[in-house]
């Protein structure tokens, strides 16, 4: 056959009975199955035809994956999922507001979903009877109900921290698979700062992050009670230092400092003696700022969606898309002694896929040096420190946005999503805009609601190109598609608020919490 030929159609994919080529399809990813519809009318004919490859691609395109519900035809899923993506195409993200009473149990709420068909559920745990301090005071909480698991934690001003480690199904009693059920810090709080903490359950490990005048990180092994990872740094006077720890998997855990995210390999069954932040297996630099630009008002999430055993949904959130969301501030003098100037706000949302694509490129890397050095007798070369513009395109890439708002945010994550809400209120009920931003690299293939941001808090671009703020040109290539909602935070009396607090990310859209 001459170059350049027609391939036969028995020997390709479109010379199959359509049967096969169903099933073909059905084993590929969404975005092959997207690519099919694009390049082969005859393939697409073969989607629109068959519920099953239709369903797989919605999937992808909504950034979930099949749930555990058994029974169900494909036809309803498939109605239940295009519901849901409706809610983005024409703005009307749900937004639910339950009423949750004050009481001295712990209580966890597990909200219904309208399309995945996940029920309502609410538990009280009475923890505080099989504590031998009574007197303990609950300020942090993490739940992982795959392991009928709760860690709360007691942070005293001028005491020890404490974390206890708790069973769902026992009502709060000690976990039965942790061998040290209370664990405490290693040295006493400030007695004048209000500290703030994070607590991260994934697998067998917590990690720890409890910020004052000091960051102190630990990461231990709930089962084992071993400490796996920990570090303690003075903050220099420096208010804005800014350290926060994430689990990626079992073996890497990175530590948010600054503009950096330097990446550290753990053993979750190895004990190890106190570290240091910068002592990594490998540091990812963030934008690099312009000279004299300081970043302060840090904040960071990383969310993987929630599983609930026994649910059976009909299609839940994609973890593998689960980003961190990183949000600063830059200006000239954020301590505030000399004129500080204008101050610019910026939202970074870098999947964590991307993080491991340079994980991936770095340990080829070393193990190409290690080969070179063990026959060449050199010293190891230290860990490399890669830039912005090196590693943020990798994997799907990532997204930056300029926040417009002078009156800073609060700002939630939960996997591909992130939701930002201005602090600042307007119209005659105290109306507040909360924006949802699903970034992931299917988000730009699916129809989007016709948004006016023009004014709004949120600047959607894809590049950013500043000199004054930023030394080189802050580039996106993470697709994402965006849902605005106002709100009012008043009844109609103007009395009682309509909310507590921001809203979270649910399985629907947003959901608010009324104590």
């Amino acid at each position: 056959m001459t170059s350049g030929s027609p391939l036969p159609t028995d020997r390709c994919l479109l010379g199959i009975a359509e049967e096969l080529q169903v099933q073909v399809l059905l084993e590929l990813e969404a975005a092959d199955i997207l690519t099919c519809t694009k390049v082969c009318r005859t393939l697409a004919d073969v989607v629109k035809r068959t519920q099953a490859v239709q369903y797989k691609l919605e999937l992808g395109l909504a950034g979930m994956i099949d749930g555990t519900a058994r029974g169900v035809m494909v036809g309803k899923k498939l109605e239940q999922l295009r519901a849901y993506q409706k809610t983005w195409s024409s703005n009307d993200i749900p937004l639910d507001v339950t009423t949750i009473k004050h009481s001295s149990f712990l209580a966890l709420f597990r909200p219904a979903s309208r399309f995945t068909g996940i029920t309502e559920k609410a538990m009280k745990l009475n923890f505080q009877d099989h504590l031998p301090d009574p007197e303990f005071q609950m300020q942090g909480c993490s739940v992982d109900h795959t392991q009928d698991l709760v860690v709360i934690t007691q942070l005293l001003l001028g005491e020890i921290p404490q974390m206890l480690i708790l069973s769902i199904s026992q009502d709060g009693a000690f976990h039965p698979l942790a061998s040290q059920p209370h664990y405490e810090g290693d040295q006493e709080l400030s007695v004048n700062i209000d500290p703030e903490e994070r607590i991260e359950i994934c697998g067998d490990l917590v990690a720890w992050t409890i910020a004052t005048d000091s960051t102190e990180i630990v990461v231990l092994n709930w089962k084992t009670g071993a400490t796996i990872w920990s570090s303690s740094e003075w903050h220099d006077e420096n208010p804005n230092f800014y350290l926060r720890c994430y689990i990626l998997d079992s073996n890497h855990l990175m530590v948010v400092e600054n503009m950096n995210l330097h990446i550290h390999k753990i053993d979750p069954n190895k004990p190890s003696a106190p570290n240091s932040y910068f002592e990594s297996f490998v540091t990812l630099q963030l934008p690099a700022l312009a000279p004299k630009k300081r970043p302060h008002a840090m904040d960071s999430e990383i969310q993987r969606p929630p599983v609930f055993p026994g649910t059976a949904p009909l299609f839940e959130r994609d973890p593998v898309h689960t980003l961190l969301a990183l949000r600063f501030s830059a200006c000239n003098d954020p301590l505030g002694f000399g004129r500080v100037g204008e101050c610019k706000r910026y939202l970074l949302l870098i999947p964590v896929a991307t993080i491991f694509a340079q994980i991936e490129r770095t340990r080829s890397a070393r193990t190409l040096q290690e080969g070179t050095t063990a026959s060449t007798g050199r010293k190891r070369p230290p860990s490399p420190v890669v830039p912005w513009e090196t590693w943020s395109v990798l994997a799907s890439g990532t997204r930056a946005f300029e926040l417009k708002h002078d009156h800073g945010f609060d700002m939630s994550a939960q996997g591909s999503l992130c939701m930002l809400m201005p602090y600042k209120e307007h119209g005659p009920h105290r109306e507040k805009d909360v924006f949802l931003i699903d970034a992931r690299p299917l988000a730009g293939f699916v129809p989007q609601a016709e948004l006016d941001l023009q004014g709004a808090a949120l600047r959607v671009s894809d590049c950013i190109t500043d000199p004054a703020w930023f030394v080189n040109p802050v580039r996106s290539t993470l697709p994402c598609r965006i849902a605005y909602k106002t709100y009012v935070t008043e009844d109609e009396s103007g009395g009682r608020r309509w909310m507590t607090g921001p809203p979270q990310i649910s399985h629907d859209g947003l959901l608010g919490v009324r104590y």
